[in-house]
């Protein structure tokens, strides 16, 4: 059975437990017969001893990252940010392209693969212009109620979606100047990329809506 990793963080985000923050994600594994692996926040040392052992990595949403690592200050719509989370996180994410690990990031889990290799975010997408409600006031899973998006080029994501589609969008920050190696494959109809892979890695594959709730998709 294929072990994947997640990152988790030591504090309870909007009164939810970590467990409860990471079902969906957990449940989606579990129904792919993949077996998970939480990973808190600990030393470089502790994890180059534990992830040679993962088959892959699944990178969830969360609170913003802090614009410090993409060499910004803060915009006065930024969220909550956790540092031990951007530090662990960061790391992962590195490690995994340079090592050719398989990954997946989902809404956050994509601005931190980009911010990883060298990108940049846009701290606030309204504030940056962009027009679209991605921050979808209905419940996540409800994708028919999020906004459109549509492939761009030759996308691995070809034969899971057509050409355009809905996505369930939940998220005020976005990808702005691209990581190094990374190739858009999505966009939303204002233009704000919707999904990346890192051109010559096996899956290294960043996602802006949410896939754990679409459950019928």
């Amino acid at each position: 059975m294929r072990l994947i990793g997640i990152p988790t963080q030591r504090r309870a985000l909007e009164g939810r437990t970590f467990l409860g923050l990471l079902e969906p994600y957990l449940e989606a594994l579990a129904s792919q017969g993949l077996a998970y692996a939480l990973i808190p926040p600990q030393p470089p040392e502790a994890l180059e001893r534990l992830l040679p052992h993962l088959d892959g990595l699944l990178l969830p949403g969360g609170p913003d990252v802090d614009p410090a690592h993409f060499g910004e200050e803060p915009h006065p719509d930024l969220g909550e940010v956790d540092p031990d989370r951007d530090g662990l996180e960061l790391y992962l994410a590195r490690y995994a392209a340079e090592k050719g690990l398989p990954t997946i990031g989902v809404c956050r889990g994509i601005q931190v693969m980009n911010v990883a290799l060298g990108g940049s975010l846009h701290q606030d997408l309204k504030a940056a212009g962009f027009p679209l409600q991605h921050a979808q006031k209905s419940p996540p899973a409800w994708g028919a109620h999020g906004h459109g998006a549509r492939l761009e080029g030759d996308s691995p994501l070809r034969g899971l979606f057509p050409e355009t589609f809905r996505v369930n969008s939940y998220h005020h920050q976005g990808l702005k100047a691209l990581g190094r190696g990374l190739r858009p494959m999505a966009y939303a109809p204002d233009g704000l990329v919707e999904a990346v892979v890192l051109e010559g890695h096996p899956l290294y594959l960043g996602l802006q809506w949410h896939p754990e709730l679409l459950r019928a998709h």
